[in-house]
């Protein structure tokens, strides 16, 4: 009943020539990873890119700056190391438009394809692994907003939370709190230096959380698709000697069955090279950051509006690497499943 509702209020996103990608793609357009409008607009997304890519330097600036101070350097670590991860996924959708829209146009083209069918068991497959793709992009996105929000109220939470941090900012021992941490060319401790500072960051923090949230589920998307679309060729290949009075009919089923098994493949090894080098620097990059959200919460220096941020961080950390690797690992069973090899098994 939740479900039904969830989509109805969401139906606005749905888009026709899409089936599967089309909320992901509204949402990669808003952020500027799906670039299809003017040479304007796409200049203009491009243009704001290339200024996050700058606030990142800024921040290892700031990293660099407060390196003697452990509890100082963690704290600003696990916020660096997120903008370093969103940064890398933008310029990987960026620099590679071109392969994500042949993929993304190939994936919709099948998808429209098969939905024409009048094969009742195809075109069920095809809802399930949509519905299912739905769910879990909405609750993900719920959980994303949720961190975003603790983030930007953190400045206030710290603030709230300990009366000795309010009379060092009182005595001016201390900088007012800020959502994260870079360099300014100016005092961004004091107005209206620390007005724009909080402007800056908070323009970031909505990017970065955009930026996560769109590339996951995408990738989740085309991951069940994959998946879904395995099932589909599965029961055509049972079916290939199903009510046929004909040897044409046999033949033609056979040539559509390998057709539909090259289409994946080739989808599979478009997606794979998208994907899996960000993979890579992602486990490292998450590995390690979990370390450290781990020494800071054991730390006695850690105040409290400090340690809700660290669980909401790790717990965001640990649901991206819940959802790929589960994912990847369910096509990668799928395939090897009742011994229908049709992939070379080395996803991600």
């Amino acid at each position: 009943m939740a479900l039904k509702k969830m989509l109805a209020l969401t139906k606005g996103l749905e888009d026709p020539t899409h089936p599967l990608l089309g909320p992901t793609l509204k949402a990669l357009s808003v952020f500027g990873l799906w670039q299809t409008g003017s040479r304007k607009s796409t200049v203009i997304y491009n243009t704001f890119h290339f200024l996050t890519f700058l606030f990142v330097i800024t921040e290892y600036i700031d990293l660099y700056t407060v390196r003697k101070d452990l509890s100082k350097m963690l704290n600003n670590l696990s916020v660096t190391v997120l903008s370093t991860i969103c940064m890398i996924k933008t310029l990987s959708y960026v620099c590679r438009q071109s392969h994500l829209k042949v993929l993304v146009r190939e994936i919709s083209e099948l998808e429209l394809e098969l939905m024409k069918t009048t094969d009742k068991n195809i075109v069920k497959r095809l809802r399930q692994y949509t519905v299912y793709t739905r769910a879990v992009t909405y609750v993900y996105w719920f959980l994303v907003v949720g961190i975003n929000v603790v983030l930007l109220t953190s400045p206030l939470l710290r603030y709230a939370s300990s009366e000795i941090y309010r009379s060092e900012i009182k005595n001016v021992t201390e900088p007012p709190p800020l959502i994260l941490c870079s360099w300014f060319p100016f005092d961004s401790a004091r107005m209206p230096g620390y007005f724009w500072a909080t402007m800056v960051h908070i323009i970031m923090s909505i990017q970065g959380c955009g930026v996560v949230a769109t590339y996951d589920m995408n990738a989740v998307a085309v991951m069940s698709y994959l998946k879904g679309q395995t099932s589909i060729l599965k029961d055509k290949c049972k079916a290939i000697f199903d009510e046929t009075a004909s040897s044409r009919d046999v033949l033609n089923r056979i040539r559509d069955c390998h057709r539909h098994h090259n289409i994946l493949l080739r989808h599979y090894y478009m997606f794979n090279s998208l994907l899996s080098p960000i993979m890579f620097v992602y486990m490292l990059i998450c590995s390690f950051t979990i370390c450290c959200s781990i020494i800071q919460l054991d730390s006695s220096e850690t105040t409290i509006s400090q340690r809700i941020w660290i669980i909401q961080y790790s717990i965001g950390q640990i649901s991206q690497l819940f959802l790929y690797c589960w994912h990847s690992n369910e096509f990668a069973a799928k395939v090897k499943k009742k011994h229908f090899p049709l992939f070379p098994i080395n996803l991600f």
